[in-house]
């Protein structure tokens, strides 16, 4: 018997590739809006430079803190995901739902994004699937 194959986790592949595409993005995410909030004033010139938008008065630091949260809640549910339990996909679950529901209360319905709402079903049902390998 080969020594790694003692060690090898019985985590499904499409997991695995799910828990790492969240950690990157989540973790991504959650330096973006950290340094969008602390450093709030040059990211309102980027987002007037880089976006459709002309203003960003209805956007403040704790915007970019919640964001940051979601993000950080995010991570954390794919971690435990990662190790095979069942909270981790609630919490990873209502983090999404946040930061899609978040700008539409926060800013209206032009911010909603269909891109981010097709990723947040593909993920959440990639995690589904799931479900019943975790305890």
């Amino acid at each position: 018997m080969n020594p790694t194959e003692n060690t090898k986790s019985n985590r499904p592949e499409l997991l695995s590739a799910l828990c790492l595409l969240t950690f990157a993005g989540s973790g991504s995410g959650f330096i973006a809006y950290f340094l969008a909030a602390l450093f709030f004033e040059d990211a309102s010139a980027f987002i007037i430079e880089y976006s459709s938008t002309h203003t960003t008065e209805a956007i403040s630091p704790f915007y970019f803190v919640l964001f940051m949260a979601f993000s950080a809640i995010s991570l954390a549910g794919a971690l435990r995901m990662w190790k095979h339990h069942r909270d981790g996909f609630i919490f990873y679950t209502l983090a999404q739902l946040g930061m899609t529901v978040l700008p539409v209360i926060w800013l209206g319905w032009n911010s909603f994004t269909v891109p981010g709402a097709i990723f947040t079903v593909v993920f959440v049902t990639g995690y589904a699937l799931h479900w019943m390998r975790m305890k």
